[in-house]
């Protein structure tokens, strides 16, 4: 219940926002949201990508509600970055719903042979760069309650006055 209204909080605060933000020739520039990340060459839960070796040359997609909003590969040290241009109610919604995730498409075996018998795709949830939420995915923790959400709204804010929305992707898992 407590998700339900943190979330409705969170449109109805980011309708005012949309509302007040300069359109036309009174905007500088248009909000852009940005991803970026490092994605580990290993399986498990909770990778920890400092500490393992990279992926290099990986697909990777970033996944909301079950559409593919933006793909990339990763680079020889395996980080990547998307630009998903400018930020839509499309990308935002799913992300306040916490329905956002990076998928590696790339078969973990391409990094690494002994992965060959891993079953599954390499996952992590994303959350707003500021968001003090654990990005769990699940009631109202992947907001950070109310003060994650209100850094949240801060963040979204911020981007829709000509900034740059920055999202990352929490640690990976296999799933």
């Amino acid at each position: 219940m407590a998700a339900s209204k943190n979330l409705l909080l969170a449109a109805l605060l980011l309708i005012v926002a949309v509302g007040f933000a300069p359109h036309g020739a009174e905007a500088n520039k248009a909000p852009l949201a940005l991803i970026a990340g490092v994605v580990p060459c290993s399986a498990g839960s909770s990778i920890n990508a400092a500490t393992v070796p990279a992926f290099p040359n990986a697909a990777v997609q970033l996944m909301c509600s079950g559409k593919v909003m933006a793909s990339t590969k990763t680079d020889h040290s395996g980080a990547f970055t998307m630009n998903m241009g400018t930020v839509t109610t499309q990308l935002l919604a799913p992300l306040l719903g916490n329905q956002c995730k990076v998928v590696v498409v790339t078969p973990l075996a391409a990094c690494d042979a002994s992965l060959a018998s891993v079953t599954g795709t390499l996952t992590a949830p994303v959350q707003l760069l500021g968001d003090s939420g654990s990005g769990s995915g699940s009631g109202s923790g992947g907001l950070g309650g109310l003060g994650g959400l209100i850094g949240l709204i801060g963040q979204i804010v911020g981007g829709l006055l000509g900034g740059i929305i920055n999202i990352i992707p929490l640690p990976f898992s296999v799933v």
